[in-house]
């Protein structure tokens, strides 16, 4: 393998094909199966002998002396965290496998999600059993397919089934790739329906690992915010509601939350409508802090929760 990658300019590289690549192009990220070997000893006493074991991992180019490595499971799917090797390492403990590639890695991917597809569309369709059935088929090529398990988890909750629906949920807080950016859109979805089903500490505890991941994205600590108010938890709503509004001062459901608990503070009937317990003056001297002068005080009362819906 030529060692040429690494004059490649990440930014100025497009998205690839399908197959094996960027061994022959350096224009090209690399993405390949690779193998490694090692000596295994076999037997005790005259009967040992040595054995070599192959292992297949599957290699994405991240940057230009980046490698991103995972392990190939026995269904030639790559499962499990990714390690991240430089170029040396690579070209000196790795072997090309582009037939491997080809004919059973890409396909097998191919297929499981082509498998995860099927369960969203049927989801969609509202076909929940036919969803769950071919989301338990991806788990059974890769058991920590985060698509299929929030897949599973979002059929569960609109089906009320807390039960199966908490051990989905602990599965994911524990997977941090769970709450990697292109599945952003997945677990915001997930932690919706876990407020809506009123599993509120779960939705608290959700967020709060999403944010311990993701410390710079003020929707996730309004939603955070937004989980807390549900658990009736007015210092925390308000600390997280806070937070967002450090990020971006004019973020809408964060003033419009503001607006509410303040509203919320002087208005007993307006408590006991929406069941909330009393407001801390604290926090409510804090609330209306965040609220610019030429907010209209005087509609605070008609705002709902629906006004300050999760993003």
């Amino acid at each position: 393998m030529e060692d040429t990658r690494k004059h490649v300019s990440v930014e100025t590289r497009k998205t690839t094909r399908s197959g094996c690549t960027g061994l022959d192009n350096p224009d090209e990220p690399l993405k390949c199966v690779f193998s490694t070997s090692t000596n295994i000893k076999v037997g005790t006493g005259t009967t040992a002998k040595k054995q070599q074991s192959k292992l297949l991992w599957f290699v994405e180019q991240r940057e230009i002396d980046e490698f991103g490595v995972r392990k190939i499971n026995p269904q030639f799917v790559p499962v499990g965290k990714e390690e991240i090797i430089d170029q040396e390492t690579l070209l000196e403990d790795y072997t090309p496998e582009v037939e491997v590639h080809n004919t059973h890695v890409e396909p097998a991917m191919q297929a499981l999600r082509d498998t995860v597809a099927t369960g969203d569309k049927h989801r969609e369709e509202g076909k929940p059993l036919s969803a769950e059935m071919e989301y338990t088929k991806a788990l059974d090529v890769d058991e920590t397919n985060v698509r299929a398990i929030f897949g599973l988890g979002m059929v569960y909750l609109d089906r009320n089934d807390k039960e199966n629906s908490r051990s989905v949920f602990e599965q994911l807080v524990g997977m941090e790739a769970a709450f990697a950016a292109q599945h952003k859109h997945l677990f915001n979805e997930f932690g919706i329906a876990l407020r809506k089903n009123s599993l509120y500490d779960e939705a608290v505890q959700y967020y709060s690992r999403a944010v311990e991941l993701t410390q710079d994205d003020e929707n996730l600590y309004y939603n955070l915010a937004r989980a807390f108010y549900e658990n009736n938890d007015w210092e925390h709503a308000f600390e997280f509601t806070s937070r967002s509004l450090d990020i971006n001062a004019y973020h809408e459901q964060g003033l419009a939350l503001c607006r509410f608990i303040i509203a919320l503070a002087d208005n007993e009937s307006l408590r006991d409508k929406h069941n909330k317990p009393p407001v801390p003056v604290g926090v409510a001297k804090k609330a209306s802090e965040r609220i610019t002068v030429d907010d209209d005080l005087d509609l605070m009362v008609e705002i709902s929760p629906s006004g300050f819906g999760e993003i």
